[in-house]
């Protein structure tokens, strides 16, 4: 079970994303694959057991800290 640190994005680098709100506590998914990607501020787990499909170009803002995380993938295209 592969675990990601997502990667960090400003407000700015975020904006006109179609942003998540992540609620303290649970998941923003979970189920249908075998990867876990983590806020990349406080490492809370947003996206648990996902396939790599269901976190391709997520944005998601944490509701931990607030800060705004998108899958590290897409950086490596």
């Amino acid at each position: 079970m592969p675990q990601f640190d997502m990667i960090l994005l400003t407000p700015q680098e975020a904006q006109g994303a179609n942003v998540i709100e992540h609620k303290a506590g649970a998941p923003v998914h979970e189920g249908g694959g075998d990867e876990t990607y983590r806020c990349g501020g406080c490492k809370t787990k947003l996206l648990i057991n996902v396939s790599h499909r269901d976190a391709h170009g997520v944005v998601i803002k944490c509701g931990k800290c607030a800060k705004i995380n998108t899958e590290p993938h897409h950086h490596h295209h």
